[in-house]
């Protein structure tokens, strides 16, 4: 099994429209193909982690490096793993715009999102923290339903 990390730019092609679309498909196709992973939105960039089996995972990003709603991808990990780190997420969505700006300055120097200013571990424990961050406020937004 193999985790995949990669930044990439948005082209013109793609807007809120199609990143919908990309989320319907991949959810359906990534649990079928037994790959999970996490999706950083900006209206300028993603960064995006796949995880699951080495062929599946090389030609799901084979189609990614194809797709004309990307461009000047960039590889920034690529590792063979024991286990899943996003093992229940068929394909999370996070906005940068929900993302806390103190944990986006840490990684990236800024308060402005730019996967390309990250390493490939960088980019992994940004991931993880961020995850662990809207988990936290998922959590949090239904205790106050049930509380409230």
């Amino acid at each position: 099994m193999i985790r995949l990390i990669y930044a990439s730019r948005m082209t013109e092609t793609c807007e809120m429209e199609s990143l919908q679309e990309i989320l319907q498909v991949s959810r359906k196709n990534n649990s079928a193909a037994n790959i999970t992973g996490v999706l950083i939105y900006d209206p300028s960039f993603f960064l995006q982690c796949l995880e699951g089996p080495k062929e599946v995972v090389n030609k799901l990003y084979q189609k990614v490096l194809a797709d004309d709603r990307h461009k000047d991808e960039t590889l920034l990990e690529y590792a063979n793993i024991q286990e899943r780190t996003f093992g229940n997420w068929t394909m999370g969505l996070l906005r940068t715009a929900n993302l806390d700006q103190d944990t986006l300055k840490s990684y990236t120097g800024s308060n402005q999102f730019d996967p390309y200013k990250l390493s490939g571990e960088r980019a992994m424990h940004f991931l993880v923290t961020v995850v662990a961050q809207e988990k936290k406020r998922l959590d949090e937004q239904c205790s106050d339903l049930v509380v409230g």
